[in-house]
């Protein structure tokens, strides 16, 4: 298992970021939020702008983000594409061609601060801006905050590490980008009008940096052990922060409440602040494949296979594609793929580095058990989804407290996605509650 001090120095190598090269072809999905598609509205032959607006939620979902062009030039055509997250979508397909509206031009500076809390929600939508704080649940981040601005108590919480702690997308974000994060959250918290903010940091982190918190108000620095997984998850979060400030400061949050990632907040500072919509994402490229890793900014609906092209190839053809961590992430099967706003790493892994990933049954060893957070029986709730096992209703009922760490998936010699499989389950039992 990778330590703390592992991901420390790996953050440290890195000295800049980088900027991908255009896509010829752009393959733009109509999905990039769990469980919402969009409409499309162009169709082949159409000419269009970087950053026009290509597809917008049905009338029902009003606060869902809609989805813009990344590059200028012409539809091709709509096509079903596979996803990173392995759902088949609608997609459009643009050719590069014509003049830019945001890439190597000037950025905009707009006073925020004279925007009202409703406008920068309507704006984060209509710019299209997307939570990953876990990114195999990324929402509509102008849902939420509207969502949250009618509670009478709200906190917003900020998280500027990993969930999975194979994955350093938000440390370098964090890195890189702190006083534009900063200026995101204080942007997301006059739009909640939040109550609390919470910064949850790892003990390694930057210390010359925590005085800048201080600027916004009602601030409270939890610390988290990310030595211990799982670290980054909400209820985790949760339970450390109530058992810190509640008895001392009589504060405490909830699960309810909103919570993000430093990516995301970059994110919001580009769209209020610099006026440009969600048509790329910062990604860290690595594995023993690659010739070396990086953290380089990349168009939505880049081809995997463009990008590692631009990377100088392979030196080594890759066993594994993984998309968003080992842990928590997602295994790809081609390189066709494109790039979505919920993607945060790709890691290309060589057959050295991999074992037997052929799916077995169930031996009933325990592992899984022994190793969940939250002392449930994912096994057992494997084997009812999948083999329609006759099971208690509290056993069922469990599934609502997983918290997809991925943690059974990684001791299961079986190699059964135990996790994925909870997933379905948990989101059955959310909808009929």
């Amino acid at each position: 298992m990778i330590t703390l001090q592992d991901t420390a120095t790996k953050v440290k190598d890195y000295s800049f970021y980088g900027s991908a090269y255009l896509p010829k072809i752009a393959i733009v999905p109509l999905s990039h939020e769990k469980n919402c598609s969009c409409k499309c509205l162009v169709s082949p032959g159409d000419k269009i702008n970087e950053g026009d607006i290509i597809a917008r939620p049905s009338s029902g979902d009003g606060y869902k983000a809609v989805i813009h062009a990344p590059i200028p030039g012409e539809v091709i055509d709509i096509i079903s594409q596979t996803c990173p997250n392995g759902n088949l979508e609608n997609a459009v397909l643009i050719k590069l061609g014509g003049s830019f509206s945001y890439t190597g031009k000037p950025h905009v500076i707009n006073d925020w601060q004279k925007f009202s809390e409703s406008s920068i929600i309507t704006k984060l939508t209509e710019y299209g801006i997307i939570n990953t704080f876990l990114s195999y649940e990324p929402s509509s981040l102008g849902e939420q905050i509207l969502r949250q601005s009618k509670r009478e108590k709200k906190s917003l919480v900020i998280r500027f590490f990993d969930e999975d702690f194979l994955r350093i997308s938000d440390h370098l974000y964090t890195k890189f980008f702190f006083d534009e994060i900063l200026q995101g959250i204080e942007i997301v918290s006059k739009a909640m009008d939040a109550n609390e903010v919470v910064f949850v940091i790892d003990k390694n982190f930057d210390k010359s940096k925590v005085e800048y918190f201080s600027r916004i108000p009602n601030g409270h620095i939890l610390e988290m052990n990310t030595k211990k997984y799982p670290a980054g998850f909400k209820r985790e979060i949760t339970f450390a922060f109530n058992k810190t400030f509640k008895k001392a400061n009589n504060i405490s949050i909830s699960e309810d409440d909103l919570f993000v990632d430093s990516g995301t907040m970059y994110e919001v500072f580009k769209a209020i602040v610099n006026g440009i919509p969600s048509i790329s994402k910062l990604i860290h490229f690595s594995g023993n494949c690659l010739k070396a890793s990086c953290f380089m900014d990349v168009k939505i609906g880049f081809r995997i296979r463009d990008i590692v092209d631009q990377l100088g190839g392979f030196k080594e053809q890759p066993s594994l594609v993984v998309i968003n961590g080992l842990v928590c992430g997602y295994t790809v099967n081609n390189m066709d793929i494109p790039i979505t706003k919920y993607v945060k790493s790709i890691e290309f892994v060589s057959d050295f580095k991999t074992t037997d990933y052929h799916i077995y049954s169930c031996i009933g060893c325990g592992n899984c058990r022994y190793a969940c957070s939250e002392k449930i029986s994912p096994d057992i709730l494997y084997n009812y989804m999948a083999n329609k096992n006759v099971v208690s209703e509290n056993y069922i009922n469990s599934a609502l407290v997983c918290t997809e760490c991925g943690l059974c998936n990684t001791v299961c010699p079986a190699r059964l996605p135990l996790c994925q499989t909870i997933g379905v389950l948990k989101e059955r039992l959310e909808r009929n509650l």
